[in-house]
């Protein structure tokens, strides 16, 4: 009998030991999991850190184009085009953006992470995350910009194609981009077209639809566009 004991007493040994190894692997995936979350951050808070901090060299819209760029030896990225953040993760981000990257980073010598709160930098790249639309070289907000400057007199705030300028419109009304029948996607040229040279010119459209060539470049007829889709989301 207490060689049968004897003989037990090993295995409980290794069944408390594996019982051990396991509970340690599971309370380091917990901490782990903690961990993200607490490197989760948040664009409302990274836009305000932005508008604050950041736009003098990166631009209004993230483009690049602060007033401070120009004394930069580097050039900010711009960051309305999907490509430049594509494939990098927000680690390595972090990474770059707190100084603890490549020595030739951008932000390598400001050491920013030695004035700012690790949440702050998860919260800035959140921000930064949100400024470009995938496979896309655009600004949502830059559209939404020249849109609020332009077109909501005819169009109205929210698309509907009814702005206070709309009531004094006789005939054909302004388009409610908020409509089914509105695409933008496969009739990108046509759109463009519109607003560039005018709808009458470029497609026996409302005379009302003025050319903006000379007034919007490209970039920000594109941006417009865009903005155009967010009216029915």
């Amino acid at each position: 009998m207490n060689e049968s004991k004897c003989g037990e007493t090993p295995k409980r040994r290794m069944k408390l030991v594996r019982l051990l190894a396991i509970f340690v692997i599971l309370m380091g995936l917990e901490e782990a999991a903690i961990a993200q979350v607490k490197r989760k951050g948040d664009p409302r808070r990274g836009e305000e850190l932005y508008r604050a901090l950041c736009w003098t060299c990166h631009g209004r819209y993230g483009r690049g184009d602060g007033p401070a760029a120009q004394y930069l030896a580097t050039s900010p990225p711009d960051f309305t085009d999907s490509a430049v953040l594509r494939g990098k993760s927000d680690q390595t981000l972090f990474s770059l953006l707190s100084g603890r990257g490549q020595p030739s980073a951008p932000h390598a010598p400001m050491a920013i992470g030695e004035i700012l709160k690790e949440q702050s930098i998860w919260d800035a790249i959140a921000y930064l995350r949100t400024l470009a639309v995938p496979g896309k070289h655009v600004s949502i907000q830059a559209g939404r910009d020249i849109y609020n400057t332009f077109c909501w007199s005819c169009h109205g705030k929210n698309g509907d194609g009814q702005g206070p300028g709309a009531k004094n419109l006789v005939g054909v009304k302004p388009r409610d981009f908020r409509r089914k029948d509105f695409v933008i996607e496969g009739r990108e040229e046509e759109i463009y077209q519109t607003i560039f040279a005018g709808a009458a010119k470029a497609y026996h459209g409302s005379p009302y639809m003025p050319e903006w060539k000379s007034a919007l470049s490209r970039q920000q007829i594109l941006d417009v566009m865009e903005y155009l889709q967010t009216f029915k989301k």
